[in-house]
């Protein structure tokens, strides 16, 4: 019987089967991390990128608000308009002595 393959050429076959599956699963592997990879980095600009918009936005700063005046004069009105006792020479600290 006449062999059709010669041994070389069947280790040439199986060496290459091999090659080309460990290039297919590293280009799987490759494949997700790359993505895995770009989803956190997509995601920590985006973090960076809201935080910096975030004190970018003038609501943020340092500024009188309408309602917040309106609190702060009633405050100070109520506090204007308070009874203080008037302390006198015969004043003691306890009415009881």
């Amino acid at each position: 019987m006449i062999r059709s393959r010669s041994f070389a050429s069947s280790v040439s076959f199986a060496l290459a089967a091999c090659l080309l599956a460990g290039a297919s699963a590293y280009a799987a592997v490759a494949f997700h991390v790359g993505r895995a990879y770009a989803f956190v980095r997509d995601l920590a600009f985006d973090f960076v990128r809201t935080a910096a918009a975030k004190f970018e936005k003038p609501a943020l700063r340092l500024e009188a608000r309408r309602i917040e005046l309106v609190q702060s004069c009633a405050y100070a009105l109520k506090l204007a308009k308070r009874q203080r006792p008037q302390v006198r020479e015969n004043w003691r600290m306890c009415p009881s002595t």
